[in-house]
């Protein structure tokens, strides 16, 4: 092993801040990208007081999601405002910030193979688990002050355009959204007709009800509530399966550039637009996600699109309300709306398809500016002072 590598435990400490004062009332939990959510726990008659605190700086993980979760739950809080987190949470910290950048190892930890690592001593008990001891007796390369400094700074511009790019994207929707109300939503009502959703489809249906055989590198891909983001599939991580099961369920769904992609169980309302790439005719998706093909002479990709948009909310009620239950495709079928004629909704796509074509721009990229976050992620291993 390099002889910069170095035993974690030498570097960091627990960190036991309870709530006592009742000073701090923000509670989190940790999701499974390594970043702090809003809980949604119902903490009514609750002893706040035995949370523990987290300041900035500082760590929180959870050891005994490790098994379930096949992923490292760790957080580094960045900012000045303290928050609570669970009693079962183990919180840390750097010794000294002069010896090893939190950054940094907060880096070390978003790499995969880290998540691998701890998912590999959890498979059996022999290993003994991912617990706190495991966590110290793991080996890092921890090089000079200044050259973790460097590679947090790179890091954290690729972080901070990627940030940048998603904001525009927001805003380009935003005006696309924005262009759909004023053509649709403030126009005449008596110039416009009552439809279902299913009228404007020539099919909507889910994908597969059932698993598929992963295959590595096959290129026939396996798509889930994951892989839609920013209003695309993004194929970076998605599963490759065998090709005698992509055709199985291609044959019923047979996916093509310009249909809609919703997720219908797990979280409802991602969307994505399907592209004219070369992994869309291998492509297929799990039954947590539903196509809808657009019609023609009713409907238009990007029109559809923003109506699904406008709706969302309406949509998530069919369900029950909640983003985490499941859609009808019977629902999705019957859901009404009101339809302008084949002639606005042309109007409408020309207007906005070139704003989509700017969004597909940077959508893409977000994509290339996570290759390169990841790559300097795995050149970590090969750092030097």
């Amino acid at each position: 092993m390099p002889s910069n590598y170095k035993r974690l435990g030498d570097y960091i400490h627990k960190v036991e801040n309870r709530n006592r004062d009742l000073k701090v009332s923000k509670l989190v939990g940790l999701s499974m990208t390594k970043e702090f959510r809003v809980s949604t726990s119902n903490i009514v008659g609750t002893d706040m007081s035995v949370y523990k605190v987290v300041n900035k700086w500082q760590f929180s993980c959870d050891f005994m999601s490790v098994i379930r979760v096949h992923k490292f739950p760790v957080v580094l809080k960045t900012d000045d405002d303290p928050v609570l987190v669970s009693p079962a949470y183990t919180v840390f910290e750097v010794n000294d910030e002069n010896e090893l950048n939190p950054e940094y190892l907060m880096m070390w930890f978003r790499r995969s193979e880290f998540d691998r690592y701890a998912d590999f001593k959890c498979d059996s008990a022999i290993r003994g688990g991912f617990d706190w001891d495991a966590l110290c007796d793991c080996m890092l390369p921890i090089p000079s002050i200044e050259k973790q400094q460097e590679i947090v700074l790179e890091y954290n511009t690729i972080q901070n355009r990627i940030a940048l790019n998603n904001q525009l994207i927001s805003k380009l929707e935003e005006t696309a959204q924005a262009i759909y109300k004023q053509w649709f939503v403030d126009f005449d009502n008596d110039k416009l007709e009552i439809k279902n959703l299913g009228d404007l489809c020539s099919l909507i249906t889910d994908g597969k009800h059932g698993d598929c055989k992963d295959e590595i590198n096959s290129g026939y891909y396996f798509v889930s509530v994951k892989d839609l983001s920013n209003g695309e599939i993004i194929y970076d991580k998605a599963r490759q399966i065998t090709k005698n099961d992509f055709e199985e369920t291609h044959r019923r769904t047979d996916l093509k550039p310009g249909d809609i992609l919703l997720t219908n169980a797990g979280t409802i309302g991602r969307m994505a637009i399907v592209k004219d790439l070369q992994e869309t005719n291998r492509t297929t998706f799990q039954k947590s996600v539903a196509i809808l093909k657009p019609k023609s002479g009713m409907s238009k990709t990007h029109y559809l699109y923003l109506l699904l948009k406008y709706h969302l909310n309406e949509i998530i009620e069919l369900a029950g309300g909640s983003t985490q239950s499941n859609l009808l495709l019977g629902d999705l079928r019957n859901f009404e709306i009101k339809y302008p004629g084949f002639d606005f909704v042309t109007k409408i796509e020309g207007k906005v398809k070139p704003i989509f074509e700017m969004i597909s721009s940077k959508g893409l990229e977000i994509q290339k500016l996570e290759e390169l976050k990841d790559l300097l992620l795995a050149k970590m291993t090969r750092v030097k002072n």
